[in-house]
């Protein structure tokens, strides 16, 4: 047998089995990324909303918790934002005109067969600090 002949033979390349898994495996990584990726989107808005709450908040008469949340509620509803319930928001007082705003919650989607996942997301911001 000639060398040529024999390096051939081990210079085959990918066989059927391979190409299977790497397609199954590709595979597994898209569903979890278009089941998970939804979840961190929705999270992104949210934490937008936040953001700009504690920015334009100097210019607002919010005074108080329930005046913060209600202000809130409405840009959740304007941006269409219903995973969260405002329960899962936390107003607390730190000074004069002066709040942190917390946000805590989880999210759970379903995989595939049995099998869910659960992401925990939490993001606060100063209101008033400047």
């Amino acid at each position: 047998m000639s060398s040529l002949t024999q390096s051939v033979r081990y210079q085959r390349g990918l066989g059927f089995p391979s190409v299977i898994a790497i397609i199954a495996l590709a595979s597994f990584f898209i569903t979890i990324l278009f089941k998970v990726g939804p979840l961190y989107m929705g999270f992104w808005t949210v934490r937008s909303i936040m953001e700009d709450m504690a920015a334009d908040y100097g210019n607002s008469r919010e005074n108080n918790s329930r005046a913060i949340l209600t202000a809130l509620e409405k840009r959740l509803d304007v941006n269409s934002v219903t995973h969260v319930k405002l329960s899962d928001f936390d107003v607390e007082r730190t000074g004069e005109r002066r709040f942190n705003l917390k946000l805590n919650y989880e999210q759970r989607t379903h995989l595939f067969f049995n099998i869910d996942v659960v992401v925990s997301f939490s993001h606060k911001v100063e209101l008033g600090s400047t």
